[in-house]
């Protein structure tokens, strides 16, 4: 794939580059003359980090001509990338590209990617979603992914939660909490503290609880209108009132 470019500062970005690299994928047309530059891969820490990428101190949807899709792979809020398409030219395709896993995951090309886009387009990408990740699903047009990826956040989030409370109810009555997990199987991601694998999405320091609350957030901010936020609001609560966790 002629003119590929990818943007960020993270360690994600520099994950995806390595492998890109290493199975022949030249990447290098966001760097210095932009004017090769066909297809961006972003990959933002952030909205404040998205904006500057796309229209501040690098800029890449005003000063890349040739231009052609950009590609934004990150959770960021789904009100937020929709409103990208009335902030970009027309003939720039949009496609979104959140992905779960970890660092790790990341390095060995394990990621799960929630794609939305245009068919076609989402299908000439697919060789580089491939080389990043082991599994890439089309949810649907520009946002769908972004929207898809918030919901199963959240899903996994309130599970987590209630696994929480379990554990806690399960100390308050005795219980070992190394052997009711023992027992219970695989726990669910994020019960245990931000480690050495976790993806450098959010800002920096931020530990799991402060992840999860940021979770509800975005989902909250995703809900349409006349839907029955009670309970992710109770939820948000609860979050709040969580302490870290380490377990054994």
């Amino acid at each position: 794939m002629g003119g590929l470019g990818i943007a960020g500062s993270g360690r994600v970005a520099r994950v995806f580059r390595a492998r890109l690299a290493a199975a022949g994928i030249a990447t290098g047309a966001a760097a210095g003359d932009l004017t090769a530059l066909r297809t961006l891969l972003l990959v933002p820490s952030d909205i404040g980090d998205c904006e500057n990428l796309l229209f501040e101190a690098e800029g890449f949807a005003k000063k890349a001509p040739a231009l052609q899709t950009i590609v934004l792979a990150a959770t960021l809020s789904p009100r937020y990338v929709r409103a990208l398409r009335g902030r970009i030219r027309t003939e720039v395709t949009l496609v979104d590209a959140p992905f779960t896993g970890s660092l790790r995951a990341a390095e060995e090309g394990r990621l799960t990617f929630f794609l939305g886009g245009r068919k076609d387009e989402v299908d000439r990408l697919l060789p580089v979603f491939d080389r990043l990740g082991a599994k890439a699903i089309r949810m649907g047009g520009f946002g769908a992914g972004m929207a898809a990826k918030v919901m199963n956040d959240f899903l996994a989030a309130s599970s987590n939660a209630m696994t929480r409370i379990a554990l806690d109810w399960a100390k308050a009555q005795g219980i070992d909490e190394a052997r009711l997990l023992d027992v219970a199987g695989e726990t669910l991601p994020g019960l245990a503290g931000a480690g050495p694998d976790s993806l450098d999405h959010g800002p920096a320091g931020d530990d799991c609880v402060t992840a999860l609350v940021r979770e509800v957030e975005i989902a909250l901010d995703n809900a349409l209108a006349g839907a029955h936020l009670t309970p992710p609001r109770a939820l948000e609560d609860v979050f709040r009132g969580l302490r870290q966790r380490h377990l054994h």
